[in-house]
């Protein structure tokens, strides 16, 4: 049992939300590395959003072990739905968002408060994390700020992560803008999220040390099973919700917007090709690769890295070989762990 009466009346109290949704096989992992942390004055809320397996079970038997831990149950709304429940509950200073399939470093939380803090910044970010693939720490560290306008183009550019997680809140600055998950997104809604929140801030602390681990091997989630409608047709659906309620504000905000949804066809391509849906969809087929190979020049000619200017150009010429080598190249990824 967490003794309470360790924890100083002066440290901020984090709230750290955990949506659960058929995690049964990695809970305990995740709320164990909650649990383990350096910096203790924690609140978590775990929000069951009706899962039909053991997590809210699991969730409550953690919560009678330590009082930190309050558990929600909720019918079946969504990833977005129960976060958002989460914020409504909250009490914390700050706020941070973690996956159930996920687990923290145990410095996570005192890695990214400080941060927040040592920089004065409305939410602060972790540039790089771990993944189950790849557990090497980063050789140096640096931790500094970035304006809203930088922060807003380098969520939509592919250097960061793009969830809502590996980052922390100030929570008086989430409520003031009433920040909350938009429920009818089906994929992306971390983006979603993480834009709008960067674009209200005046300041956001960076860090660049790994302190997340982005689990890759799991069967069950969304990210790693071919989806056509929730994953490939929702990226479209969100780029074209976030282009509507988000104002790009400099010539770097909206080039890199432009590369995200260019890049949105091109994962939507993906899952139609890794779900062998060809002819289920057959004008989304056709329409992707049309998005591609007419963006393309653009991508190539933008400030975006040389990398992401090859992928252009071999989309420009074939962007279904580009899909099926991607989906073979992932079956093996996860072949392997």
């Amino acid at each position: 049992m967490f003794d309470m009466d360790n924890i100083s009346p002066s440290s901020p109290l984090v709230s750290i939300v955990v949506p659960m949704y058929k995690v049964e096989d990695y809970l305990p992992q995740c709320l164990d590395s909650i649990l383990a942390q350096t910096y203790s004055n924690l609140e978590v809320v775990c929000v069951d959003d009706g899962s039909p397996d053991a997590s809210g079970r699991i969730a409550e038997e953690y919560a009678q072990k330590d009082g930190r831990i309050r558990v929600v149950h909720q019918q079946n709304k969504g990833l977005p739905a129960a976060r958002n429940a989460g914020l409504e509950l909250i009490t914390g200073d700050y706020v941070t968002f973690v996956d159930s399939d996920d687990y923290l470093a145990p410095d996570f939380v005192e890695y990214m408060l400080h941060i927040i803090t040592s920089q004065q910044a409305e939410m602060a970010i972790s540039k790089n994390c771990f993944t189950t693939a790849d557990l090497e720490q980063v050789k140096q560290d640096r931790i500094y700020s970035i304006s809203s306008e930088e922060a807003v183009a380098e969520f939509f550019l592919p250097y960061m992560r793009l969830g809502s997680w590996n980052k922390i809140y100030d929570r008086s600055f989430i409520e003031k803008h009433h920040l909350r998950n938009v429920p009818q997104l089906t994929t992306g809604e971390g983006l979603q999220f993480i834009t709008l929140a960067a674009s209200l801030a005046k300041k956001i602390g960076v860090g660049e040390r790994k302190v997340y681990v982005y689990r890759i091997n799991n069967p069950t989630s969304a990210t790693t099973s071919a989806n056509v409608e929730k994953q490939g047709i929702g990226s479209i659906k969100t780029l074209e919700y976030i282009e509507k309620h988000l104002p790009l504000r400099s010539h770097k905000e909206r080039e890199a917007f432009a590369w995200h949804k260019w890049a949105s066809y091109k994962y939507c391509l993906h899952h139609i090709v890794e779900a062998h849906a060809e002819e289920v969809y057959p004008e989304l087929y056709a329409e992707c690769k049309r998005k591609l190979r007419s963006g393309a020049w653009g991508v190539i000619c933008s400030g975006i890295s040389l990398r992401e200017k090859a992928v252009a150009f071999v989309e420009l010429i074939s962007p279904t070989f580009f899909a099926r080598l991607q989906a073979w190249k992932k079956q093996r990824r996860i072949q392997r762990k």
